[in-house]
C-alpha cells in the first residue's frame, strides 16, 4: 500500500508542469474536451455462490478502473440568429447557446479476490471485467463555460449538477473453489441496461478548489448466463444439454448497485491535472435457477485525471 501511494504521488508531481493557460472557451470548444481518470486501489469482498459452496468467504480484493467523459451533440440546441432591431443593433439572444446537455462516460472496471471460508481451511479466487458506455442527460447543466482548461478554473461555475441515463454494461468473470473436484469453477456473463444516475458538487476549501462526485448505478434488464442447479459445465457445453441456461436478468432476480465516490483536487488553478481519492462499491447479487449468488465488494481508490483537448 506503500508503494501504490508513492507511485501516485510520483504521477502527480510529474503531472504538475503540464498546465495549461487560461482561454475563453464557447460550447462548442468544450465539446472537444476528453476528460480520462485512472484509478487503482483495493478493499475487502464478501462472495457467496451456492453453486460451488453454501458457504461465504470474504477476503481481500485489488480493482483497477479506467473512466472517460466528453460532451456530445445530441439533444444540444445550438442557438439560432436573429434579426437586427429596427436601429441595426444585434439582438441580445443572437449567436446566445446553451451549453451541451449530453455526456457519452465509459468505465473499465478490472476486480480479483483472494478469498477463504470462515474456517480458514478452504480457499478460492473471484474477478472479472465489467466494461460500460454511459449516455447521460445534464438535467441541471453547467451555467457558465469557464475555459477549455478548467471543470473548474472560473470563478462562476455552477456549484451543483445532476445528470441521468441509460448505460450499457457487459461483465465477463469466475468464482473458483480450490475443493470441488467436478465443477471447481463457475462463469459469470452478462449484459444488462443499466439506470444510471450522477451528481457532482464544486466547491472551495482554502481558495483551492475541488470537484465531489457520486453516480449510482443499478443493473435494470438483460440477460446472463446460468448453469441450473446441478448440471454440470460438461453436460452444458460438452453434451449439449441445454438446461435454461440463459436468463432474463432484471431488477427482481438481479436486484443489484454499483457507487462510485470520488474527489478531485487540481493540482494548480490552471492544471489539466488532478488527483483523485475514491470509493468503489459493488453490491452485485442474483438468483437464477435456483442458484443464489452474491458478491459485496468495498474499495478505497486513488489515482488522478486529466483533461486532454481533440485537435
Amino acid at each position: 500500500m506503500a508503494t501504490l501511494w508513492l507511485l501516485s504521488a510520483f504521477l502527480c508531481v510529474f503531472a504538475q508542469g503540464m498546465d495549461a493557460p487560461d482561454v475563453k472557451s464557447s460550447p462548442v470548444d468544450e465539446l472537444g474536451v476528453r476528460k480520462h481518470a485512472w484509478m487503482v486501489g483495493g478493499g475487502f469482498s464478501n462472495v457467496l455462490d451456492t453453486y460451488l459452496s453454501p458457504y461465504i468467504y470474504k477476503g481481500g480484493e485489488i480493482r483497477l478502473m479506467r473512466e472517460t467523459q466528453r460532451l456530445t451533440r445530441m439533444f444540444w440546441n445550438e442557438g439560432r440568429r436573429t434579426n437586427d432591431d429596427s436601429k441595426g443593433r444585434r439582438t441580445k439572444d443572437e449567436n446566445e447557446r446553451t451549453a451541451p446537455r449530453v455526456s457519452f462516460q465509459t468505465l473499465l472496471d478490472l476486480h480479483g479476490s483472494y478469498l477463504e471460508n470462515r474456517a480458514g481451511n478452504v480457499n478460492g479466487w473471484a474477478g472479472g471485467v465489467r466494461y460500460g458506455l454511459g449516455w447521460l442527460y445534464r438535467v441541471l447543466p453547467e451555467k457558465n463555460v469557464g475555459s477549455v482548461t478548467d471543470a473548474w478554473t472560473s470563478s462562476q461555475f455552477q456549484r451543483f449538477s445532476l445528470e441521468v441515463g441509460p448505460m450499457l454494461s457487459g461483465y465477463l468473470g469466475t468464482v473458483y473453489n480450490e475443493r470441488n473436484g467436478n465443477n471447481p469453477a463457475q462463469a459469470k456473463l452478462d449484459l444488462m441496461l443499466d439506470l444510471s444516475a450522477a451528481c457532482s458538487y464544486r466547491f472551495r476549501l482554502f481558495h483551492h478548489p475541488f470537484a465531489l462526485r457520486y453516480q449510482l448505478t443499478v443493473p435494470f434488464a438483460g440477460v446472463a448466463f446460468s448453469p441450473n442447479y446441478g448440471q454440470s459445465y460438461y453436460e452444458a457445453f460438452t453434451l449439449g444439454n441445454y438446461d435454461h441456461n440463459v436468463v432474463f436478468a432484471n431488477v427482481v432476480n438481479m436486484p443489484s448497485m454499483r457507487h462510485l465516490l470520488t474527489l478531485d483536487v487540481p493540482l494548480s488553478r490552471r492544471s489539466r491535472t488532478a488527483l483523485r481519492v475514491g470509493y468503489v462499491g459493488e453490491l452485485m447479487q442474483s438468483t437464477f435457477n435456483h442458484i443464489k449468488y452474491h458478491s459485496y465488494s468495498h474499495c478505497l481508490m486513488i489515482g488522478f485525471t486529466q483533461s486532454f483537448r481533440k485537435i
